[in-house]
């Protein structure tokens, strides 16, 4: 669930910020009234924290605004004013709890799962996936009308899956969320309740409603899509959500198109404040804070000619006013006026393409590969050399394991349709799963029947793929898992001012499984830093009062985080800026507007460096059966 502190006691927000971010919470924090009001514009809140003393625009008044535009979710005011005048003014202003300071972290948390429960309990929101339904009101599934009996671990089960669809949820993540700390089982115990919920499911006509991504988690099957326009070969977008780029963007603009045309708005009064000569330094500096953003945002939102004529007026507006003409102004938000009145173009999503990772120069990844064709052995080395890959290979299981004990390469690929010896070859997988739980291993099969695919999940996680593939396809199929590991559960805190661009970066990163930490006001940047510790962190250039080269510096001036890959978020490409970026301590840049494969691609090749510069991996020896 996502919460928003709004409060200025920096103290307090970071405190509780802290402690919620350790019971699984992502929390959002705002220092005043307007920076909290712009975030609720831009992101869905589960329950809000509000400050009644706020700057600029108080909670009490945040409150009713909020209620006014239809929030119905959980509002808890904090307040050091305790009289009860005062608790019935923040109730009447539509709060559902109101605490007073000073009080203890743990009664506030206390007071925010209650709410949350509350709200869970009154059924706002019925869940669906397909034909299936989740009434939280009632505590209640139906699949086709029908009741479903679940238990209460099976019913929590399906309504994590129900509550974020297209994730993928590691055993780690499951029991993280359906028990506490202190009475986790192991997780065999999530296999079972996943076995038993599927089985409930299938009993009431859902075949299949639970995919099993081994070496990655569990995930609800995608429903067939109900979008027949976008089904053409071309046009098909066969990720997860199961919905064509077309519809993806048409999606994501109606969710942000009032916050972009509020930041065109501010620039057209500048623009008619220009024609009169009563333009205040101020009122353009802003106007070209909101074509910085309008640059960096429409890109992502399917508007790219969008994103490049808000570049167009920031240059303009940066640009001393004797040497500017007004005239050429005007025809550029004229002309973005134009572009935001049509639909948007198909977004450029990751859609099935096998070679999306481009690893960096310095960078190969190694893949080991047992099979006894000698000819199937060849043509992936020859393939790999061109695209970064080492392949090594052996013909038999014995040299197999001795070559990695000596070496723990990043894949393992196994030729089952080959091997004169099955069981020795389903010895060696089961092997390698228990003693590298963490490195992906593809197998090969001649056999596409149930049974044989199940004698060996049963053994193993093993991810399947046919030899009748392209050497090409098949080196595709294991960077993609390979990536997807590199980035499952990594942190990254990202510092931007503009609310849309985390919102959407949030939804991006979600999907491949990466806890994403959002900051705004970059005040709290080391307070934030310190308490979530990252993997990564991704710092906008242009940002009020502290800017991301110099939070950068500030960073690589400090022994404990010196090291902490930084990547950066630009709307320039100059090489003046790209250079200073990297004088600074920058190890990459992102160019806004950037695509889902350009962000997710870069944020795998900085990780994997990363954890490989510090952290090399060390052999482990496998035990000969």
């Amino acid at each position: 669930m996502r919460l928003l502190l709004v409060d200025d006691d920096e103290v307090l927000v970071q405190t509780l910020s802290k402690h919620l971010t350790a019971q699984h919470y992502a929390v959002d924090i705002a220092l005043d009234g307007e920076d909290g009001w712009s975030f609720v514009q831009a992101t869905s809140y589960d329950l809000i924290v509000l400050d009644v003393n706020l700057p600029k625009l108080n909670g009490l008044h945040l409150c009713q605004r909020l209620r006014q535009t239809g929030y119905q979710q959980p509002v808890l005011l904090l307040t050091a004013q305790g009289q009860d005048a005062d608790k019935v003014a923040g109730l009447d202003a539509g709060a559902d709890d109101y605490v007073v300071k000073p009080c203890t972290v743990e009664e506030l948390c206390a007071r925010i799962r209650a709410l949350l429960r509350r709200q869970s309990a009154s059924g706002t929101t019925v869940l669906e996936w397909g034909m299936l339904r989740l009434d939280p009101g009632r505590c209640e599934v139906t699949y086709q009308e029908s009741l479903v009996p679940l238990s209460s671990k099976e019913y929590s089960l399906l309504e994590l899956f129900l509550r974020q669809p297209q994730r993928v949820f590691s055993s780690s993540a499951i029991l993280e969320r359906l028990w506490g700390f202190e009475d986790a089982p192991s997780e065999e115990t999530v296999r079972t309740l996943v076995k038993r919920l599927r089985h409930k499911l299938k009993a009431a006509g859902f075949e299949d409603a639970i995919t099993t991504l081994y070496g990655q988690g569990y995930r609800l099957t995608p429903v067939p899509t109900r979008v027949p326009t976008c089904q053409s070969d071309d046009d098909a977008y066969s990720s997860s959500n199961q919905m064509c780029p077309r519809a993806v963007a048409l999606a994501a603009w109606e969710q942000f198109k009032e916050p972009m045309l509020e930041q065109l708005a501010v620039i057209d009064q500048a623009v008619t404040r220009l024609q009169t000569d009563s333009l205040s330094q101020a009122q353009r500096h802003q106007a070209a804070q909101s074509a910085h953003k309008l640059a960096g945002s429409l890109g992502m939102f399917g508007f790219p000619a969008g994103s490049q004529l808000g570049r167009e007026i920031e240059d303009w507006l940066h640009t001393p006013e004797e040497t500017a003409e007004l005239t050429h102004l005007m025809t550029l938000v004229a002309n973005l006026h134009k572009e935001l009145q049509v639909p948007p173009q198909a977004l450029n999503l990751l859609k099935n393409e096998k070679n999306w990772v481009s690893l960096p120069p310095d960078q190969t990844l190694s893949l080991f590969v047992v099979t006894e064709d000698a000819s199937f052995l060849r043509s992936l080395q020859v393939e790999g050399s061109q695209g970064g890959i080492q392949v090594n290979g052996v013909s038999q299981i014995r040299d197999a394991k001795k070559a990695i004990a000596q070496q723990v390469p990043d894949a393992i690929l196994l030729d089952l349709s080959c091997s004169p010896l099955f069981e020795d070859s389903l010895s060696f997988l089961e092997e390698c799963s228990i003693q590298y739980p963490s490195l992906p291993i593809l197998g090969i099969t001649a056999s596409n029947t149930v049974g044989d695919r199940l004698e060996i999940v049963r053994r193993c996680r093993c991810r399947f793929i046919t030899k009748a593939l392209t050497p090409n396809d098949i080196l595709g199929s294991i960077r993609e898992l390979v990536a997807i590991n590199q980035l499952a559960d990594t942190r990254v805190l990202i510092v931007d001012d503009d609310p849309m661009m985390l919102a959407t970066l949030q939804q991006t990163l979600s999907r491949w499984g990466i806890h994403l930490f959002t900051l705004a006001n970059p005040d709290q940047f080391w307070q934030t830093l310190t308490a979530i510790s990252p993997d990564l962190l991704i710092l906008d250039v242009e940002m009020p009062k502290i800017n991301g080269i110099d939070l950068c510096q500030l960073v690589r001036s400090d022994h404990t985080w010196d090291k902490l890959p930084i990547m950066f978020l630009t709307a320039h490409q100059d090489p003046a800026t790209i250079q200073q970026l990297l004088s600074v301590g920058g190890d990459d840049y992102l160019t806004k507007p950037c695509t889902e494969s350009q962000i997710i691609a870069r944020l795998g090749n900085r990780i994997s460096r990363s954890r490989s510069f510090y952290s090399p991996a060390k052999p482990i020896s496998i035990v000969n059966s």
